[in-house]
């Protein structure tokens, strides 16, 4: 499913990067979290888990570069 998919069905949908059994995964949200950190790519809205950091490969040749304070 496509960020523009979910749309459809919830405009507030955005992408949320989380920590999942050590990994890093994307999940779909239309809330963020009070410690999100909010990071926007190419019109897209993400919120990031605290504790994330690096560069994460978004796919289609972009980078999300994520870089924790």
């Amino acid at each position: 499913m496509s960020l523009a998919a979910a749309r459809r069905f919830d405009p507030e949908a955005r992408l949320r990067l989380e920590r999942h059994a050590g990994d890093v995964r994307a999940v779909f949200a239309n809330e963020d979290r009070p410690d999100d950190r909010i990071v926007e790519l190419d019109g897209a809205v993400i919120a990031v888990d605290p504790g994330i950091e690096g560069t994460i490969d978004a796919g289609d040749h972009q980078e999300l570069r994520v870089i924790a304070p």
